[in-house]
């Protein structure tokens, strides 16, 4: 998925999701958020931005 693993790791990993089905479920359920988070907005919209502003210069030490 992060492709975080080593070659021997991977296959094992393989070996594990073809004999457990629940754990196929899992992976590709798993494998689907990763998708959908890489489609996600990354940083707050303009709007937070200001209101994050705004409350700083509130609190800010006069």
């Amino acid at each position: 998925m992060y492709q975080e693993t080593t070659e021997e790791e991977k296959t094992e990993i393989d070996k594990a999701l073809i004999c457990d089905s629940e754990l196929m479920a899992l992976y590709k359920e798993m494998s689907n958020m990763v998708q959908e988070l890489k489609g996600s907005q990354m940083e707050p919209s303009a709007s937070t931005i200001q209101n994050i502003l705004a409350y700083s210069r509130s609190t800010a030490k006069k």
